[in-house]
């Protein structure tokens, strides 16, 4: 494009082809007649001065043009030069200090260096410190198992416990079967209750009789295991006492069995019925589920009654610092690509830039090179310009008086006169 502009007073030069010779031909013929210049001229004709003006000026206006686009292209790449390191790459330096100063406030505020995270950090410590003292203690590692299902274990056998205890209080709320389920859940969730509370202090057998002297602990086992028995034996008393009722065909009313006997006559009366199939049957199913239960919550617990505690609340602790760090981590990240978004958009324009400084530095060094060309062609053409003439001159002169000057001698000066 500069190029173009520049050569634009070079029209005459671009488009010469031979026929453009034919006036200095023709004029060269005319002075041949006249036997001009003379056969001892030394120096160019006026026709010939004339041309060598006339490229001397095409030469100094294109060297005009091209010392304006020359200073234009300095000015056009001090812009960019500016453009480039006071906008983009200062633009790039301030981002990045922001995002330096950010990350480390992120760090302040919850990250390492923020009193959330030592406080944190110290809690888990500590919790590592108390469970480890316990493990070396005990040297041993934590002895449970299914805690994730024990809860969902004991749900399941208080739900079986539910058909086998509905059986027994039917006996009594045969007319309304849902007060009758409510109440064999309500028996089995004591039960299973039970099996959990004796199964554990069967496991910490060492804690609890330290807690409550030997005497007590027997107490409690003791208590818990009559509590559970009298309980298991009664539902299956209850169950024999209904088959047997409706062997003997009698209807059973529990009002009037209350008004005539009491509640204790009742369950005196309850407790001596002799258990048959059906009771034994109930009482065995309720052993069963009762001895799961015992045996699922032996299992389920460590013998140390703090071991597994402590080990809850390690963890917990260490979860919970993974938890912040993680936290940290996203809040960094999105922060970090916020700014990495802004630097590449400034990298891709620094880099458009860039890319365009180097075509215009290319274009600037490039001229010189087209200058050179340039005036080489225009010596050709003004070389073919002189030739026409002095060949037209040559020809009327039919080879005699020829001036000594003419020939490829005497062009040898052209370029040195247009520089």
């Amino acid at each position: 494009m500069k190029g173009i502009v520049a050569r634009s007073t070079l029209t005459r030069y671009l488009s010469f082809s031979e026929k453009d010779t034919k006036p200095d031909r023709l004029k060269g013929r005319g002075d041949g007649r006249k036997l001009f210049p003379s056969a001892d001229s030394a120096e160019f004709s006026p026709h010939e001065l004339e041309r060598i003006s006339q490229a001397r000026a095409a030469v100094t206006n294109y060297d005009r043009n091209l010392h304006d686009i020359r200073e234009q292209l300095d000015l056009d790449l001090a812009a960019r030069d500016q453009e480039l390191n006071e906008g983009y790459l200062a633009q790039k330096e301030t981002l990045i200090r922001s995002k330096e100063s950010a990350l480390e406030s992120l760090r302040q505020e919850s990250g390492a260096n923020s009193e959330a995270y030592r406080q944190i950090h110290n809690e888990q410590e500590e919790k590592k410190e108390n469970f480890r003292r316990v493990e070396l203690q005990l040297n041993r590692p934590l002895q449970i198992h299914f805690s994730k299902i024990y809860l969902f274990l004991l749900f399941v056998l208080a739900i079986l416990e539910v058909p086998i205890n509905k059986l027994a209080v039917e006996f009594f709320f045969q007319e309304s079967p849902f007060l009758a389920l409510i109440l064999a859940l309500t028996i089995g969730v004591v039960l299973i209750s039970l099996a959990h509370f004796l199964g554990l202090m069967f496991r910490q057998v060492s804690h609890y009789s330290d807690r409550m002297g030997i005497k007590g602990y027997v107490t409690g086992v003791s208590l818990i295991t009559l509590t559970a028995g009298s309980l298991i034996y009664l539902i299956s008393a209850l169950r024999q006492q209904y088959v047997d009722f409706i062997a003997q065909e009698q209807q059973q009313d529990l009002a009037a069995m209350l008004m005539s006997d009491g509640v204790g006559g009742l369950l005196g009366q309850t407790i001596q019925t002799e258990l048959g199939v059906a009771g034994l049957t109930l009482l065995v199913l309720n052993v069963s589920v009762f001895f799961l239960g015992l045996m699922f919550s032996f299992l389920r617990h460590d013998p140390h009654p703090d071991y597994e505690q402590l080990y809850v609340e390690r963890n917990r602790a260490i979860n919970k610092l993974v938890e912040f760090r993680n936290q940290f981590e996203q809040k960094a990240t999105k922060l970090q690509s916020e700014f990495d978004e802004k630097i590449s958009y400034l990298d891709k324009k620094a880099l458009a830039l860039e890319n365009e400084i180097r075509e215009m530095t290319s274009r600037r060094l490039a001229l010189d090179t087209e200058r050179e060309h340039d005036i080489s062609m225009i010596i050709d053409v003004l070389r073919q310009q002189i030739l026409a003439y002095q060949s037209g001159n040559v020809e009327e002169r039919n080879g005699e008086n020829i001036p000594s000057y003419f020939g490829e001698q005497g062009l040898a000066s052209l370029k040195g006169r247009l520089s």
